[in-house]
């Protein structure tokens, strides 16, 4: 690091010498050729100043975004986005809303090193990315990561608590929590599953209470 500094500087300096010696033998040009040199630094800059990059449209950040068929490769292995769904909605629960934010059906392919760990080297599951809000400033209780979830291929599954993000059901007063939820299926591939159906039990008030209703979402994937 320090040689490349050292080198750095010497070029530095060595531009700055080489600067020194035009401005030596440029004094002995006339005043006509600095006029014109001036005139020409001038359109250039004018020039420059003129071209702007254009911004980025809707399409090139939608491009960004995974994309079915994307595959992702890291030391856990080769994971393959199957489906998808983006922005599926918010939905109420007493002062609870729930958005929804996305739902992917991926395939993965484990590498070697992580067999043991999954215990297969073929992992199928449904993710799902939320985020949950208390809207009032009571305490309450919601419990997002125990939602359930039924497959179109007839499973009906708990989410993975080792894979899952924990989104803590206790709200005091008017906070936000968000996380994904994993759901690995067992007798069925993501590919093949056509739609979920996600069932998150009401909101309870501080002595337990219900104050409000069952959030049950039907949802429709994209291949």
């Amino acid at each position: 690091m320090k040689k490349l500094l050292f080198l750095l500087v010497g070029m530095m300096l060595f531009l700055a010498a080489c600067g020194d010696d035009n401005n030596d033998s440029s004094a002995e040009t006339s005043t006509e050729d600095e006029g014109t040199t001036e005139a020409s630094e001038e359109s250039n800059n004018e020039e420059d100043s003129g071209e702007s990059e254009e911004p980025a449209t809707e399409e090139d950040e939608e491009n960004t975004e995974p994309q079915v068929g994307d595959v992702v490769t890291n030391e856990g292995g080769e994971s393959t986005l199957v489906s998808k769904i983006d922005e599926i909605g918010t939905f109420e629960s007493g002062p609870i809303e729930l958005t929804i934010n996305k739902v992917n059906g991926v395939s993965m392919s484990v590498s070697e090193d992580y067999v043991d760990t999954f215990g297969t080297d073929q992992l199928e599951y449904i993710q799902v990315d939320m985020e949950v809000e208390n809207t009032s400033d009571d305490n309450v209780d919601f419990y997002a990561s125990q939602a359930i979830l039924t497959t179109s291929t007839g499973e009906q599954l708990e989410p993975d608590f080792l894979m899952s993000d924990h989104i803590d059901g206790e709200f005091f007063g008017n906070v936000n929590k968000s996380g994904s939820s994993y759901y690995v299926l067992e007798n069925s591939k993501a590919e093949d599953v056509e739609s979920v159906r996600l069932i998150f039990s009401g909101t309870n008030d501080e002595n337990y209470e219900t104050i409000g209703e069952d959030i049950d979402v039907e949802i429709d994937l994209n291949k």
